[in-house]
């Protein structure tokens, strides 16, 4: 069937871009809004000193990419496309980030990272954009993106496709596009060259390069709503027409879960805020695990049986990791580490943990098989210990996950943990302040300038 750019889907998103605001957004998705940037802005800060931020500031750098937009927690500034770049690689450093469960797409990195960077263009340009105006733009870009994760994953696409370095861009370009005031045509555009650049591997999982997808997906939307803005066009099609991104991913070009009550239904809402810094899959069973180191000492446990739902075992099957990023994707260590340390933090993140020799005997004894009849939140964890007795515990829903989501609190706590890994007390405090009180902002870029690191 041949499609008008009048009937496809990229009509109906740019529609939505231009139709929703702040004031128009249900309080549960405001709400949220805010929610999801101050656990990004906690994730870019804290993750910015990791070797992985190190060697991607350092490679920018050398192609002569000094400019003017901060990064959060570094002292550097860099152009435009690269702040969007680096900010959402930052933000997955400790894969900390969040998770669209019924995607594995990590929503927010590429959108906020592009939209800050934008506001903070806008505002040197005497042009500020408000808080309220940044997180409106925010949901718009994050709904869009977790939209057309919904219909590539419900397309049967291959589980090897990095889910966010295909629908990231496209978020972000609505995001940068809607705080550009682009017009219906230009969204359009917009959308449809974000689209065009779509790609990822989960292959680069284990490696630097986990963090360059989302990086990637953030530039490349960043781009295209600037290059709409100059009227440079695109096929209405790129998203559900011959040859677009979905039939080109799942071989249909059935966009009728971007489509499904657009407006008034918001798939973000079911997006997730991890308490651990790792694979989300993991986290069901790190819960069961925690809960039993505190009766259980490791040293009497002879052997680890888990089921778990066959995502984990997809993503994070690396059984005896040797390095910080192998183990970040490790079912079994981060098993291990919580047995062994009573903890599933940063620290156990680091290589020390990784080496430790307690936890690689630990790996050693454990086994896990899928079970396609729990739910991506639920896992079983089954001891046997050296004495015969056996210790069994069931997580029915993983902290952090939709059914159990992490309280304001929680997040709070865990933006002064990551904050504090390259800010003072002060500044950190200062910066938690400001992203609570970002709807009534005036100047989003005051997160840049706050959150960087100063000479």
């Amino acid at each position: 069937m041949t499609i008008s750019s009048k009937d496809s889907v990229t009509h109906c998103m740019a529609q939505f871009v231009i139709d929703t605001n702040w004031e128009t957004l249900p309080q549960p998705v405001q709400k949220e809004a805010t929610r999801a940037w101050m656990n990004w802005v906690a994730c870019a800060t804290g993750g910015a000193a990791t070797p992985s931020m190190d060697a991607a500031v350092m490679g920018v750098l050398s192609m002569g990419a000094n400019g003017e937009v901060p990064l959060l927690g570094r002292r550097e500034c860099v152009h435009l496309a690269d702040a969007a770049l680096l900010g959402s690689l930052s933000s997955s450093a400790h894969t900390y980030d969040d998770t669209h469960l019924a995607t594995i797409t990590h929503p927010t990195g590429p959108v906020a990272s592009a939209a800050l960077a934008t506001a903070h263009q806008l505002a040197a340009c005497a042009k500020p954009v408000a808080g309220a105006r940044l997180l409106n733009a925010l949901m718009l870009g994050m709904e869009l993106e977790c939209r057309v994760s919904c219909a590539i994953a419900a397309g049967g696409a291959s589980l090897g496709w990095y889910m966010t370095g295909l629908s990231g861009g496209i978020g972000a370009a609505a995001a940068v596009g809607k705080l550009l005031e682009l017009s219906h045509d230009q969204l359009m555009y917009a959308i449809g060259l974000a689209a065009a650049q779509a790609g990822g591997l989960r292959a680069t999982h284990g490696s630097m390069a986990i963090t360059f997808v989302p990086g990637m997906a953030a530039r490349n939307g960043l781009v295209a709503a600037y290059l709409a803005a100059a009227d440079f066009t695109c096929s209405a099609i790129a998203i559900d027409g011959r040859n677009g991104l979905l039939q080109v991913l799942t071989g249909e070009a059935d966009p009728s879960l971007i489509r499904a009550d657009l407006g008034s239904r918001f798939e973000l809402l079911q997006n997730a805020y991890k308490p651990y810094p790792c694979g989300i899959v993991i986290h069901p069973a790190i819960d069961a695990c925690l809960f039993l180191a505190q009766e259980i000492s490791h040293a009497d446990i002879e052997r680890i049986d888990m089921r778990v739902h066959p995502d984990a075992l997809n993503l994070t099957w690396r059984k005896l990791p040797d390095n910080v990023l192998d183990a970040q994707v490790s079912l079994f260590h981060w098993m291990a580490a919580a047995f062994v340390q009573h903890a599933a933090g940063v620290a156990q993140g680091e290589l020390t943990c990784v080496q430790d020799p307690a936890v690689r005997a630990l790996q050693q004894r454990a086994h896990a098989v899928a079970d396609p009849g729990l739910a991506s939140n639920q896992a079983v964890v089954a001891l046997r210990l050296r004495d015969g007795r056996t210790r069994e515990r069931f997580t029915q829903d993983a902290t952090g996950s939709v059914t159990n989501p992490m309280t304001d609190g929680q997040l709070a706590a865990k933006f002064r943990g990551l904050a504090r890994l390259t800010l003072d007390a002060r500044r950190a405090d200062e910066l938690l302040k400001l992203c609570l009180n970002m709807p009534a902002l005036d100047d989003a870029a005051e997160i840049l300038t706050t959150g960087r690191v100063r000479q």
